[in-house]
């Protein structure tokens, strides 16, 4: 007995040290992350915007562990980048009239204030969208269309109006941009047909684009969660505007003086199509995100030897516009210092988790092996997703495997639960993927509209794709009834009864050559049958 009590002190010490080595190395990292607003790419330039200044002296930043050379870094404020800035304002009647006033005192100081490189677009909206006034930096001509604004719309299409204010990202007159939306609202939506919730949530999580909401009420109330879904999704802000509020506060804090943008250049190489993964740190602060980078056409040409003459700068082509090589990939050597540089003190307690929670899953692993003998073998990791100025709830990523996956696959497939975007899968796919009801699908969607086993999808030669096999709902590939195989695509959307599924990528694996499927029309709406 005196034995079993000291292994139970033993092991309660134990799990308390482990408890605040991870306590340490997650607050090491909390404070290293920063948020990104909006990140885009155009052909081999990378721009990002996020809401922390970055240093200068150690900057550094990687695209799937190869260097990017850093091109730009600065302020919003720099007059060598440009705002462009829609302003959404809700015209229906039930907007308050109390607090009508409110709104267009704080669409003025939001033009008195606005620096001299932001362009304003104003747009009212009810049941239509009206443009008042297009892009422009006078100020006078966007006060007189302020005092166009008449709150007389019978309803309010509050998602359409958002979603038509998203913009194909791209530099304008070859300066920086950034891009935003400004919706001021009381949240009451008529929607009956058109852009749906979900359909905007996609939106905004695909093209990292935020929305600043500003919630009119009478009064002060609870947050509205709707609009504050909206913040969440986008990274924006959430403010409320209630009558007699300080409007002249509000317009500062709606500014852009706290963000900052940050431009490299990737190499060709990287432009394939693909998601790859960018990390960024100056030695304090760091992030690591997932970005789709689109496919560079122009030809990669090596550059002949120069004689030590041609070498040397002359009149006709200084030195200065020499064109940069690409920095090499780092040797392992690099990379330990890197790593080291990193995380500096905390790199042996970080290794030292590391170590703990892989020989944890190994002992789960091998118990739950022993408990079934075959099954699913799934993981619930909890993420608590990062908001902007919005506490939002964790979220979480299903990790599904299969023992018959462990060798030979050939693709690895992301899908998202729209009703849900925190509810994800992760799976390699080497033959069948079932989706359904039943407890043998490794994707199993728990809902009464879904059949027990929906659609599967498989390999083929030109990828993946999606076959309907239940037998009394349908299934629907972008809104087309699935009747015969039909290709899959990332951004795709399956809809099973109640349940709308989103791809998000599809990777190719292992060695196997990949051919490219059919293309398909951009904005048509349409999906191909492979058959």
């Amino acid at each position: 007995m005196i034995v079993i009590n000291k292994i139970k002190h033993g092991l309660a010490g134990l799990i308390l040290i482990f408890a605040m080595i991870i306590s340490m190395s997650l607050t090491a990292s909390a404070v290293a992350e920063f948020a990104v607003l909006q990140a885009s790419v155009a052909e081999q330039r990378m721009t990002i915007f996020t809401g922390t200044e970055l240093s200068s002296g150690e900057l550094r930043c990687t695209v799937s562990n190869q260097a990017a050379d850093i091109s730009a870094f600065g302020h919003l404020s720099d007059e060598a980048a440009l705002i462009k800035t829609s302003v959404l304002v809700d015209i229906s009647t039930s907007i308050p009239s109390a607090v009508r006033d409110e709104v267009i005192a704080t669409l003025k100081s939001l033009i008195e204030s606005k620096p001299s490189n932001e362009e304003v677009k104003l747009i009212a909206f009810g049941a239509e969208q009206n443009i008042l006034q297009d892009f422009s930096s006078d100020r006078y001509e966007l006060s007189n269309a302020i005092d166009k604004i008449k709150f007389n719309g019978t309803k309010s299409i509050i998602y359409d109006a958002i979603y038509s204010t998203i913009p194909h990202i791209e530099k304008s007159g070859g300066k920086i941009t950034f891009y935003r939306t400004i919706v001021i609202t009381d949240g009451v939506d008529d929607t009956e047909s058109g852009i749906t919730k979900e359909e905007l949530f996609l939106k905004l999580q695909n093209e990292r684009y935020p929305v600043d909401v500003i919630a009119v009420s009478k009064s002060e109330v609870l947050e509205n969660k709707e609009l504050a879904a909206i913040v969440r999704m986008s990274n924006g802000r959430y403010f409320s505007l209630i009558s007699n509020a300080d409007t002249n506060s509000l317009a500062q804090s709606l500014g852009v003086g706290d963000y900052y943008y940050f431009e490299a250049v990737v190499p060709a190489i990287l432009l394939d199509g693909t998601t790859r993964q960018v990390d960024i740190t100056d030695g304090s602060k760091s992030i690591s995100i997932d970005m789709k980078f689109p496919v560079f056409d122009a030809p990669i040409t090596e550059v002949p030897s120069a004689t030590p003459e041609e070498q040397q700068p002359t009149a006709e082509t200084p030195a200065e516009t020499e064109t940069p090589t690409v920095t090499p990939v780092p040797n392992e050597a690099d990379t330990s210092a890197s790593i080291l540089s990193l995380f500096g003190k905390y790199t042996i307690v970080i290794f030292a988790v590391i170590v703990l929670v892989i020989a944890a899953a190994i002992v789960l692993i091998v118990l739950f092996v022993r408990g079934k003998r075959k099954g699913i073998i799934s993981q619930k990791v909890s993420i608590v997703s990062s908001s902007h100025h919005v506490n939002g709830p964790a979220a979480q990523t299903e990790f599904v495997g299969d023992s018959e996956y462990s060798v030979g696959s050939q693709f690895t497939i992301k899908l998202t639960n729209l009703a849900n975007p925190s509810n994800t899968w992760i799976l390699p796919v080497a033959s069948d993927l079932y989706i359904g009801r039943a407890e043998h699908c490794q994707v199993r969607v728990d809902d009464s509209s879904v059949s027990r086993e929906q659609c599967k999808i498989t390999t083929h030669v030109n990828g993946l794709v999606v076959m309907h096999v239940g037998s009394t709902n349908k299934t629907f590939l972008n809104g087309v009834s699935v009747v015969s195989d039909m290709l899959l695509h990332p951004g795709d959307t399956l809809k099973l009864g109640r349940v709308i599924l989103r791809i998000d990528y599809i990777q190719a694996l292992g060695d196997l050559p990949v051919k490219s499927g059919p293309q398909r029309n951009q904005g048509s709406g349409k999906t191909e049958s492979i058959f």
